[in-house]
């Protein structure tokens, strides 16, 4: 059976211009197009904590602040002695980045300010020198 198509019809009326049963697979196949689309260009929350870190040390490294960065709940040996001795030495602060909702997010948060930052703090102090204040803070520490 033939359509008859109205001069009156309105523009955006597409049920005129195309029988219904072809209106809904082409629906279904641009809101799968646009779904795949945005899954791959970047909703991943890991990558975009990665890049929203080296954001966060670009900034910071402008403002004129050396830190490095820690992901909550991990255990680094003499914390406590290690920041105060990079403090002092070097007036290198630190930061401690959380989600836990998503672990994995905040480890690329770190590594993202970390590969920022560290670089710069070698720079400038020398390549050892994050070793040998966690080794001088362990000494401290009788560890």
């Amino acid at each position: 059976m033939r359509r008859f198509i109205s001069k009156r019809a309105k523009p955006f009326d597409f049920n005129v211009f195309y029988p219904k049963s072809y209106l809904l697979p082409v629906q279904f196949v641009v809101i799968l197009g646009l779904t795949a689309t945005v899954m791959m260009t970047g909703c991943d929350r890991v990558k975009d904590e990665y890049y929203e870190g080296q954001g966060q040390a670009e900034r910071d490294l402008a403002k004129g602040e050396l830190k490095i960065a820690v992901v909550d709940g991990a255990t680094v040996p003499a914390f406590w002695d290690y920041t105060d001795l990079l403090r002092k030495r070097y007036r290198i602060g630190w930061c401690i980045h959380s989600l836990p909702a998503n672990p994995r997010a905040a480890e690329a948060w770190v590594r993202g300010y970390n590969e920022v930052s560290l670089p710069k703090i070698e720079r400038q102090f020398g390549t050892n020198i994050l070793k040998q204040t966690l080794a001088d803070a362990q000494k401290l520490n009788g560890q």
